[in-house]
């Protein structure tokens, strides 16, 4: 019987697929482990697992949120601030922001939404 491959070792493997241009078989190959392993409950983290992966690769996978579509120059402001070699912005558009971006990471988040600074305001008391 197989043992339990670890998430990070399944996060090696599709990052290396993915710079061998083999990630399409990989996945399918990573859906069908987790599938026949029983741990279906853990394809986010495992996820979450291959983003740290590619971001110690030098490869961020950002996750923004905004009120309206993000401009080129912030973007470009985006790509500067994470400082990666290369980087993938997954763009989400969030009207209950009000204003502002919300930037994250593998392992970091930058909140400067409106919505953000209107609480810190009312903890504060101001």
């Amino acid at each position: 019987m197989q043992g339990k491959i670890s998430r990070r070792k399944l996060a090696q493997y599709a990052v290396e697929a993915y710079e061998n241009g083999t990630l399409s078989e990989a996945l399918q190959e990573l859906a069908a482990y987790l599938i026949d392993a029983r741990r279906l409950r853990e394809a986010e983290l495992v996820v979450r697992a291959i983003e740290d992966e590619l971001a110690t690769r030098g490869t961020v996978i950002a996750r923004v949120a905004s009120a309206r579509p993000l401009t080129a120059e912030l973007e470009a402001a985006i790509t500067s601030l994470v400082g990666a070699k290369e980087i993938a912005i997954l763009e989400t558009t969030d009207q209950a922001l009000i204003g502002g971006v919300r930037i994250e990471t593998p392992g970091k988040l930058l909140d400067a939404t409106i919505k953000r600074k209107l609480l810190a305001l009312r903890q504060a008391k101001v």
